[in-house]
């Protein structure tokens, strides 16, 4: 919510415009025209050539009378958070839901907003429910014909609906406080694979969010066990295996920048993207939350070298995707800390030519989406 204060009333004096013209003599012409003096740049998306590919719209929650919505009231507070720092459109998406949650999230009213504002926003499916067979599948041991077929089939309602692709998915989802929950999946899982056949045939990306686990590991300090495992299992070699299974699908790595196991490293970027043409990552910065020696900015000194190398390497491979939730102001609480803002000031320390590819063209690319 904007809110504005009253500036309290002065008199006017005759002497004020002298002042006026003395003041006007002494500011830089580029401020009165304004354009960005050199060795500056503009603030991140007041271009407004910024698309942020992952966000979650939330107006589904439970007030004093039953459960209740409200995505119109979510929408608005989420359209004016966009104009005020210029974002031109967003994807917005269920977050991972576990079978303990299932049956909560429509995806309907997502498809509901992106119809009334198509210029602003996208979505993605799947988060909600083929996330959730995924787990089931994972937690049985086994993946039935039946779940195999409702996932075909759920898969195709999503993408009749008019999803940009699916999303978002858990492959290791650590719980990281009170409102958060634990999930796993091997990346290579059957229903992994076959849900990248179907994104390649549709031509349509996968959402995934993923902590790198390159080797087994003690859980992270500060986290809770349980629900949390002890220790973590590896899980880069199969999702190498996701990625190399069908080169056509593009997979979509999220949250880079956001590293909770300190193996998400500039070196571990730039080698899987060598290694895989098919594979995208989105940045998203969310400083209390998440490690600062794996971050690709440092504060007060801008860009780290080694993240700024690895984007130039890759400049088509990356998005920007701040996962920030947006909630009915209905809602009085508020899921995470905020991370649009910082992940927006990470956007506007990039070159103009690298903000460009990674605010507009490459998401434009991987979605398909129209001017």
């Amino acid at each position: 919510m904007l809110v504005f204060s009253r500036n309290r009333r002065t008199k006017a004096y005759s002497f004020l415009p002298y002042l006026l013209i003395l003041t006007l003599a002494f500011i830089p012409v580029g401020i009165l025209t304004c354009s960005t003096p050199a060795g500056q740049r503009q603030p991140a998306g007041k271009s407004g050539m910024l698309i942020d590919a992952h966000n979650h719209l939330v107006g589904q929650f439970r007030s004093r009378s039953g459960p209740a919505s409200d995505y119109e009231g979510a929408a608005r507070i989420t359209l004016a958070k966009m104009n005020e720092l210029g974002i031109k459109k967003m994807i917005i998406m269920p977050p991972p839901f576990s079978p303990n949650h299932h049956g909560i999230y429509d995806l309907e009213h997502l498809a509901d907003i992106v119809r009334k504002y198509p210029d602003r926003f996208a979505f993605l499916g799947g988060g909600e429910t083929l996330n959730v067979i995924i787990q089931e599948a994972v937690h049985d041991g086994r993946t039935s014909s039946l779940q195999r077929r409702r996932f075909i089939e759920r898969a195709g309602e999503i993408l009749a609906m008019g999803a940009v692709g699916f999303g978002e998915f858990a492959i290791e989802h650590l719980c990281l406080g009170r409102k958060h929950n634990y999930q796993s999946a091997p990346a290579d899982h059957p229903l992994f694979i076959l849900l990248a056949d179907i994104a390649a045939k549709n031509d349509v990306p996968i959402d995934i969010h993923m902590e790198a686990v390159p080797e087994p590991m003690p859980l992270p300090r500060g986290l809770r066990s349980p629900p949390n495992p002890e220790e973590l299992s590896p899980n880069i070699k199969a999702f190498e295996r996701l990625l190399a299974h069908n080169p056509k699908a593009k997979i979509l790595w999220s949250h880079i920048g956001w590293d909770n196991t300190g193996h998400r490293t500039a070196a571990l970027t730039a080698r899987l993207l060598e290694a895989h043409p098919n594979l995208y990552m989105s940045f998203k910065i969310s400083p209390r939350d998440s490690l600062a020696e794996t971050r690709p900015i440092e504060r007060g000194r801008g860009l780290k070298a080694e993240w700024l190398k690895v984007i130039r390497e890759f400049p088509d491979r990356f998005i920007i995707g701040s996962d920030q939730f947006y909630l009915s102001p209905k809602m009085r609480s508020q899921i995470g800390p905020r991370s649009v803002e910082p992940t927006n000031k990470f956007f506007s320390l990039l070159p103009p030519d690298l903000a460009r590819k990674i605010g507009y063209d490459n998401p434009k690319f991987i979605f398909n989406l129209k001017d």
